[in-house]
Formats: C-alpha cells, sequence, structure tokens
C-alpha cells in the first residue's frame, strides 16, 4: 500500500495505514538500533588507539552518547541510553529487534522488555522474552508491563528484594524550568517514604484549610513545602511534624543566597553593569508567600543592567539556568545581595570587553562566566553550570590565556571527553564553541547569554540620570556618576547598593 495523499483515505484505508506506518517506525527504529550500535564499533577503535586499553572500555560508552546525541540532538543522558538499549537489542535480545523490525512491537514494548527482563535468569530469559513478546501483540506498552512484572515476580519472588536495591541507588531530586517564573521540584525516593511526606503535608494542609485559609490544597502543599524546606517561619507557627522532628516550621519562601546581578547590556550612555552574589539573612513573614526568599542558601545568579536596578526601567532580568524574570523579582533579590562584579559592554556589538579583576579566572570572571553559559557547552548537555568545571578551550600549557574568550563551563564527562581526544573545541567568537568530534563531524553551541545593548527611549536618559543623582544622594556606595565603572579592574567585587 503507498500513501499518496491523506485527505483521500477512506475508513478503511485509513487504519489499514496507521498500522502500516507504525511498522515502517518500528522498522526505522530497528535499523537505528544497529547503525548506533556500529557507531559504538566505529568509537570503540578510536578510544583503541587514544587510550591505554584498561581506559578505553570505561570511555567508550560515554563517548558513543556524545557521538550520537549531538548528531540527533539528544541530551547526554537520553543518547546514554539510546546506546545501551542499542547494545542490547542487537546483542542480547535478537528476538525482541527481530519483532519490531516488522512492526509486530513498538519502541515502547521493546523498552518494556529490556527493563523487565533484567533479573530474570540468564538460562530462562529466552523462553521468558518469547513469551512476553506472544503477550506484547494485544496489549499497550503500559499493560505488557504490568503483565511481565506479574509473571515474573511469581515465577522469581526472590529478584523483588535486589529490584528494589538496585532501584533506590537511582534516588534522585531534579529541578525542571516552568513557564512564567515557575518551575517543577520532583524527586524519586522510596515509596513509604513519599507517601509519608505526602500525608504529612496534606493533613497540613487539611489544618490550615479547617482554619479558614483560602488557598487550595495544592497551593497549601507547595507552600508548606517550600517553607519547612527552606526554613522560613510560618506566620502561625504551624509545623509539619512536632518541633523535634526532621521537618521544620512551614512559612512563606524566604530569601538569600548569592545571585549575581549585572546585566551591561544598559544604553550606550553607561555601558558599565554589576554583578552581585546575595547572602541576606532570612527576612521576616509575608503576606505573599512568594514575595520573598528568605532561607535560601545556595547560590543563585541573576543579570540585571543598571537602569532596572534602580527603577529607571522594568526590562526584564536574567536568572541564570532558569531565564527571564520580572524586575521586581530581580531587585529584591539584589536587595539581598553581597557581592558585585562590574561587567563592560561594547555599546555597539554587545560584547563584553572587561570583567572584574584580572587574575587567573577570579571570582567575578567565573560568575560571568556561569551567567553566560548556563550550562555545559558540549552539544546537547544540560548540565548546570554550577555543577560543571571551567575549561580553557585552548589549553593553559599550550598558551591559552585565562580570558572569558577561551574559557567555558565543560560537566565532568564532555571535560574527560576532551582532555581524551575524542572530542576539539576552539572559539571563533568569545563564547562560541564549535566542535569536532571523534568521527569527525562539526557542532557549533552558542552561550545561553546574548546580551545585545537596547534602544534607548525617547526621554529614558534624563528619567535615568534623575534615578542614579537620587542614589547617589543617599550615599548609595556602589552608585557610579557619569562616566564611571560599577567596578574598575583595580578595586575587589563591591557590596551592592543596598
Amino acid at each position: 500500500m503507498s500513501l499518496g495523499s491523506a485527505e483521500t483515505l477512506d475508513e478503511a484505508e485509513a487504519a489499514a495505514t496507521l498500522v502500516r506506518l507504525d511498522a515502517l517506525i518500528g522498522w526505522a527504529q530497528a535499523q537505528q538500533a544497529r547503525v548506533v550500535a556500529r557507531v559504538e564499533e566505529l568509537v570503540n577503535r578510536k578510544a583503541q588507539a587514544l587510550l591505554p586499553s584498561d581506559q578505553a572500555a570505561g570511555a567508550v560508552l560515554s563517548a558513543t552518547a556524545a557521538e550520537v546525541g549531538a548528531a540527533l540532538r539528544l541530551p547526554h543522558m537520553t543518547a546514554m541510553r539510546l546506546v545501551s538499549e542499542s547494545g542490547k537489542l542487537t546483542q542480547e535480545r535478537s528476538a525482541t529487534l527481530a519483532h519490531l523490525s516488522v512492526g509486530a512491537v513498538t519502541y515502547p514494548h521493546a523498552r518494556v522488555l529490556l527493563e523487565e527482563l533484567q533479573f530474570v535468569p540468564p538460562e530462562d530469559a529466552p523462553a521468558f522474552e518469547g513469551e512476553a513478546l506472544r503477550d506484547a501483540r494485544t496489549r499497550t506498552a503500559a499493560q505488557l508491563s504490568r503483565r511481565v512484572r506479574v509473571l515474573r515476580e511469581r515465577r522469581y519472588p526472590d529478584t523483588i528484594r535486589q529490584r528494589h536495591r538496585d532501584a533506590l541507588t537511582k534516588r534522585r531530586v531534579w529541578l525542571e524550568p516552568a513557564p512564567d517564573g515557575m518551575a517543577c521540584l520532583g524527586a524519586m525516593m522510596a515509596a513509604e517514604k513519599g507517601m509519608a511526606l505526602f500525608t504529612a503535608l496534606s493533613a497540613a494542609a487539611r489544618a490550615r484549610r479547617k482554619g479558614g485559609d483560602e488557598r487550595t490544597m495544592d497551593q497549601l502543599r507547595t507552600d508548606l513545602l517550600t517553607g519547612t524546606l527552606l526554613g522560613a517561619p510560618g506566620p502561625d507557627g504551624l509545623r509539619l511534624t512536632e518541633p523535634s522532628g526532621p521537618l521544620s516550621r512551614p512559612g512563606p519562601i524566604g530569601a538569600a543566597g548569592n545571585g549575581t546581578a549585572g546585566d551591561p547590556s544598559g544604553p550606550a550612555a553607561d555601558p558599565a553593569g554589576a554583578a552581585a552574589d546575595s547572602a541576606a539573612g532570612p527576612s521576616g513573614p509575608a503576606a505573599d508567600p512568594d514575595s520573598d526568599l528568605a532561607g535560601v542558601k545556595a547560590e543563585i545568579m541573576v543579570i540585571i543592567n543598571a537602569d532596572t536596578l534602580f527603577g529607571a526601567n522594568d526590562q526584564p532580568a536574567e536568572l541564570t539556568g532558569y531565564g527571564p524574570i520580572s524586575a521586581d523579582a530581580a531587585r529584591r533579590l539584589a536587595r539581598q545581595s553581597s557581592y558585585w562584579t562590574g561587567l563592560v559592554q561594547d555599546p555597539a556589538s554587545g560584547e563584553i570587553l572587561a570583567v572584574g579583576r584580572r587574575r587567573k579566572v577570579p571570582a567575578g570572571l567565573a560568575r560571568w562566566l556561569r551567567a553566560r553559559d548556563a550550562t555545559c557547552r558540549f552539544p546537547g548537555c544540560s548540565v548546570t553550570a554550577a555543577r560543571s568545571e571551567i575549561d580553557h578551550t585552548v589549553p593553559w600549557s599550550h598558551g591559552g590565556t585565562t580570558d572569558h574568550d577561551n574559557l567555558a563551563h565543560l560537566c565532568p564527562k564532555h571535560h574527560r571527553l576532551k582532555s581524551q581526544g575524542f572530542w576539539k573545541a576552539c572559539q571563533r567568537k568569545p563564547g562560541q564553541l564549535t566542535w569536532r568530534s571523534v568521527l569527525g563531524e562539526s557542532y557549533t553551541t552558542d552561550p545561553e547569554l546574548s546580551l545585545k545593548p537596547q534602544q534607548a527611549d525617547p526621554g529614558q536618559e534624563a528619567k535615568r540620570e534623575a534615578w542614579l543623582e537620587n542614589a547617589r544622594r543617599r550615599r548609595f556606595p556602589a552608585v557610579p556618576a557619569p562616566g564611571q565603572s560599577m567596578a574598575s579592574p583595580a578595586t575587589p567585587d563591591i557590596p551592592p547598593p543596598f
């Protein structure tokens, strides 16, 4: 059957075509698994030539994932999973791969079998796989997962404890940015602990509701969780547990941590910006649980230009690792800052010309690089800059300088791949990295933060000067006179003007 135009299909043809297309997708995914396995073989040959044999074996999976991830625009861990699954399909689960090739199962079905067969004894795996494949013909992937799990646990009950131990080693907490100034905090943990935490949050929320609180249960659970973890005192002293328990008093989100403010993208008349590290102590309760940040102890970084900082405009600021935030939120963080880094920007091109003090990866330069990069600069990698290392693109030992146009963040695994010679990088423009892979492919990554000069609004300059003059009269020490920079290269990082 050939597909001409989807609009011309009748009822019978539409259903039949869907089935054929699904089979075609399965065939393509089976071929992809075979090609990925071949890429792993090729990378293994390169590894044997680049590294001693005892190191090559351990580097192959990560190096293959880097190659595959860059080619398919996949995050590193997603690529790692694809490489691992492709290896298992081609080497251990050939029956499943054959069924995928002809459309008898889908890739989600194949993934279920790969996961559930891990704890079946090797000698029994082929027969168990065949039985599961027969069940897959009439079941969805979710139904197949439940069916195979029941069969396995009935036949091999001793594996339950082993699987739980294996799953427990993968416990983790993660953060996903969401639109409109929000984020999703998730956790993978033991089931009984997750239920205990949710039950405690729900009980405390119900008590608050009975006391007349008009917030929804979801809103209360969220506010109780953030207040408890951040240690901010609640307005009514409500606790999830007794004072001696592991959870403290819930309350509004609170303040402090280290932030970096300092967007040099202001008007050409004053191209200097400032970067601030916020580290104030907890503030008092607020009526709005999101109106303060007291209790945050980790470093956060914010880029804000001088005009926005002093209220001359309401341009959004940049929260490193998240994206744009409101001017009001940025100013609240700036008021609690302890450290600032001066940034000088070319008003025409937007390029950063100077960053704080000049010494080997100075604190100001490191803060600017974290703001600029936000994540590891390897193609497709989203590991945050806070968990990455500052790398000399041209090695220091080969004459590379410690300047922002020769430095970039790399997470440990991709830093290692570069150091081992699998990948090579150069910066054609400051912050723009061009990579060449072990198989000779080329990729370019741009910095997360691209600072462009803002267009000056009519009348903006007069308003700006009025705000700065008012700030100087109030003796804010870091407010510059016209023509002065927020921080000169000869001075240390200065305290914020609040």
